[in-house]
């Protein structure tokens, strides 16, 4: 997960707690996360296949931290290049990816913002960019002006973000829902203050694109064309906790441009998987990384959520989440 340039004093959602983590925290990263399933890669690759240029030489994962979004980009794409503005996630990334594919994979330390400028990078080449799990920390407009110009044109953009997990397994989901947001509300209080301090910007940001489900980023009609914009689950929020562990106010903005298409499905299958309370904790850790420290003798709060939770899920459950992702396609001319 990727971010725009910023100060040792700006604390950021998740990108500061997470800038000194080892490959140790990475591999966990890698495992505590959802899987997208290769459902959501191929529906990727069938917008790409469909409208514009359908080459399959390069992509670009903006965001791409340890790097096991770029390497799932590889069953499609000859070549791709994975950045983000953590370099310790880039130097992990190869002891964390599949020894017989590192040699198709590049990695760029930039901020997205910052990505058109970078020599290593060449203007009009690029057939994908995928946008995992970052764009809600963005300065948008750069990093779409940055995106535009690595595309080649016909060349597609895909911005994705997911959310919490929905337990849809269990005798009680809607219970088990509303533990898990209480432990990551209480989590969310821990890192307070935001209001105030030199990251407010950053976390005011995030907050508005999740409340918003990504409608706020707004494409430019001049230079995107077919854009779809996809809500899987869209009726559980993006947010990771409820508002209640903001100090500050933020409401949900609408930058939808006419002619675009929006598309709302409703599958608790979507992503599913199999999570235990373990899974759960492991999932809170990698979103909100160093709150422990932050939390003190407070954390014992959490450690007892964790276990009504566990109590209350009985072993595995079934789990799903929400997912947004925002398809465009680069037009020919401006």
């Amino acid at each position: 997960m990727s971010t725009t340039t910023t100060t040792a004093t700006a604390e950021t959602p998740f990108l500061t707690g997470a800038l000194a983590a080892n490959t140790s925290f990475w591999r966990s990263y890698i495992a505590s996360r959802p899987h997208p399933s290769e459902a959501f890669f191929q529906h990727i690759q069938t917008y790409h296949t469909t409208h514009g240029d359908p080459a399959l030489t390069l992509a670009h994962d903006v965001g791409t931290g340890p790097g096991n979004i770029a390497e799932r980009l590889l069953s499609y794409y000859a070549n791709v290049i994975g950045s983000d503005l953590n370099a310790q996630a880039l130097s992990a990334a190869p002891d964390l990816v599949s020894p017989n594919l590192v040699s198709r994979l590049r990695f760029i330390h930039s901020a997205a913002e910052d990505l058109a400028a970078h020599p290593e990078l060449e203007h009009g080449t690029t057939d994908l960019i995928t946008v995992s799990e970052c764009i809600p920390l963005l300065d948008a407009p750069r990093a779409l002006e940055s995106f535009w110009s690595l595309l080649k044109p016909g060349g597609t953009l895909a911005i994705y973000f997911y959310g919490r997990p929905i337990f849809v397994g269990g005798a009680e989901p809607e219970v088990l829902d509303a533990l898990y947001d209480k432990i990551a509300t209480k989590i969310c209080t821990f890192l307070l203050p935001f209001k105030g301090t030199p990251g407010f910007k950053f976390h005011q940001r995030g907050a508005e694109a999740l409340v918003s489900q990504l409608d706020n980023i707004e494409l430019d009609g001049g230079k995107w064309a077919d854009v779809e914009r996809w809500k899987w689950n869209g009726d559980v929020p993006l947010l990771f906790n409820s508002k209640e562990g903001y100090d500050f106010e933020f409401e949900r903005v609408d930058r939808r441009q006419k002619g675009e298409q929006t598309h709302e499905v409703r599958d608790r299958e979507w992503w599913a998987d199999e999570w235990d309370a373990d899974r759960v904790k492991a999932y809170l850790d990698s979103v909100y990384p160093g709150y422990k420290q932050k939390a003190g003798e407070r954390y014992k709060e959490v450690e007892e959520g964790i276990e009504e939770l566990r109590a209350k899920m009985g072993g595995k459950v079934k789990v799903s989440f929400p997912v947004v992702l925002i398809l465009a396609t680069k037009k020919e001319q401006v």
